[in-house]
């Protein structure tokens, strides 16, 4: 089972079609089964990014937008190319803060039973760890009643905006008490990744300008316990490096990842 995660960078910059083209190009050279896609736009009473997507991939679509006072919607979507049963869009919000983060909760079809996608979008203001660790606990919470120590795992993706030293991770890895008991997850690079794994890096040509240093802060998780093999990772790759008729897809770097299922 092929699984992408990616934050496309929403309408950012002044070539943004060109860069959804690009996107679209370079997903439907992967041929993947699952698509965790944040920074998704979508227009009221116009395109939305995520059906795009979905009807150039011939994929299926979970997006819940959520639109702003411009009409817009800044949001996550997963598209899967077996059927979605159920989906929910769930607020990742921390007291007063990060109001606009949110998590999909996607139900896919496969043989023996639907299983679940989480796509999401942590706060990335640096300072603010606490607001990840809240967000964090809230998305273990949604992923427990999913979780099946003997059957597949729940997948869980998306831009954490965290390092894999920093506390937010480590709770989700188990180097701190993890916030829902016996519900840890596999960190998909750290198993089978090469190298640091950068994926907002300053060899992107759009972030030649940006503050903050190179950082791993896209995840592909894996529930654990499971019953290896099932879920275990085969392989990890970068995807966005290389333009697509000399456009970089987006400002982050995206992973693909391979499932034994």
């Amino acid at each position: 089972m092929r699984i992408v995660t990616w934050n496309l960078w929403w309408r950012f910059g002044d070539n943004w079609e060109a860069r959804h083209k690009a996107i679209a190009v370079a997903l439907a050279e992967l041929e993947p089964d699952i698509v965790c896609c944040q920074e998704i736009w979508a227009e009221r009473d116009g395109a939305n990014q995520a059906d795009l997507l979905g009807e150039a991939l011939g994929m299926n679509v979970a997006h819940h937008p959520r639109f702003g006072r411009r009409g817009l919607s800044f949001s996550n979507a997963i598209l899967a190319s077996a059927p979605i049963n159920a989906s929910s869009s769930h607020s990742l919000a921390v007291g007063d803060q990060a109001a606009h983060r949110t998590a999909v909760v996607a139900q896919v079809a496969r043989p023996g039973g639907d299983m679940t996608v989480i796509c999401t979008h942590l706060e990335h203001r640096f300072h603010l760890s606490a607001i990840r660790q809240g967000q964090v606990a809230t998305l273990c919470e949604l992923a427990a009643p999913h979780h099946d120590p003997e059957g597949f795992p729940v997948i869980m993706a998306g831009d954490f905006n965290a390092v894999p030293t920093s506390e937010e991770i480590r709770l989700l890895t188990g180097e701190r008490p993890p916030p829902v008991p016996e519900l840890v997850w596999s960190d998909a690079w750290a198993q089978a990744g090469d190298g640091p794994g950068h994926t907002w890096n300053s060899q992107n040509p759009y972030l030649s300008q940006a503050m903050w240093p190179n950082r791993r802060i896209d995840y592909v998780f894996v529930s654990t316990p499971r019953p290896v093999p099932l879920g275990n990772i085969a392989s990890i790759e970068m995807i966005g490096a290389e333009p697509v008729d000399g456009v970089v897809p987006s400002d982050h770097y995206g992973l693909v990842v391979d499932l034994i299922d």
